[in-house]
This record gives C-alpha cells, structure tokens and sequence, in this order.
C-alpha cells in the first residue's frame, strides 16, 4: 500500500473476502466484507437502470465502466468498485483513503 492507502479489501465475486489489509482488516471478522460486494452490485443495477432511461443523458462514452461507490465517514473516505481481470471472474475492491485525500482520483 502507498502512503494514502490505509486499508483494502478484495472480495471474490460471492463477496468472501480474498485479501484485506490496514484498517479494513476487520472487516474480515464474521465476513463483514461481503457488504462492499453488495454495494458495487446495487451501484450497477443503477447504472444500468439509468442507461435503460429513455430520457436519460447518455453522453458517457464509458457506459460499461464499473461504478465507483465514495462513502464519507469523520476520519475517512471509501472507495468501493468492481474490477475485473483477463481471464479472471469480476472482484470488489474496496479502498480506505484518510478523507482530504481522494479529490485527484
């Protein structure tokens, strides 16, 4: 993890977690990660719903991009996506950054 990062979690494409380091660890505990995955799932179904709006503005030339979901707290922001790989099933991805820090993602 660089200096900004302060914590992630990987889960598999049924939300069990595959790796979890820094202050996301706990979420490991009682498989609490599986929440991220269900996050970026309804963040995709809105997305999708949102391109099935006839009366939407589609100027996104990146419609299939998979969602980014940011989640505020006091001391920090949260990152959470699905990210796929070559060959590989859809993971989420879930990041910690101290808030103040993720204006230049």
């Amino acid at each position: 993890m660089n200096a900004e990062v302060q914590g992630l979690v990987l889960n598999d494409a049924h939300g069990l977690a595959l790796k979890a380091e820094g202050d996301l660890k706990y979420t490991t505990q009682k498989q609490k990660s599986g929440f991220f995955s269900s996050i970026a799932e309804k963040a995709e179904v809105l997305r999708d719903l949102h391109a099935d709006d006839e009366d939407a503005d589609n100027d996104d030339g990146d419609a299939a991009a998979f969602p980014v979901v940011r989640l505020e707290t006091s001391t920090r922001t949260l990152l959470v996506s699905r990210i796929a790989g070559e060959g590989r099933p859809e993971r989420t991805l879930t990041v910690s950054k101290r808030r103040g820090l993720t204006d230049e993602e």
